[in-house]
């Protein structure tokens, strides 16, 4: 028997200025994340930042770009 690790689901998303993002875990969690990690996110608008779309609770994706981010990506369990 296989024991699957479930991803934790994300329920929101803010900003700390164009520094850092918090991603708030349906589980009650936050995490801050280093936007130095993810320039293409730092370097949307505040306007862009907030059309934001949660794919399957476990992605994250804006309006104005191709890219989607993982939540594993977002808190760091895997390698941007």
């Amino acid at each position: 028997m296989t024991h699957t690790q479930t991803l934790p689901a994300i329920k929101d998303i803010s900003f700390i200025n164009s520094i850092g993002m918090f991603v708030h875990l349906a589980n009650e969690r936050t995490f801050i994340v280093p936007l130095e990690k993810f320039p293409v996110i730092q370097n949307l608008s505040e306007q862009q930042k907030k059309e934001f779309e949660i794919i399957d609770e476990t992605n994250l994706s804006f309006l104005s770009i191709d890219e989607i981010f993982s939540v594993e990506e977002l808190i760091g369990l895997i390698e941007a």
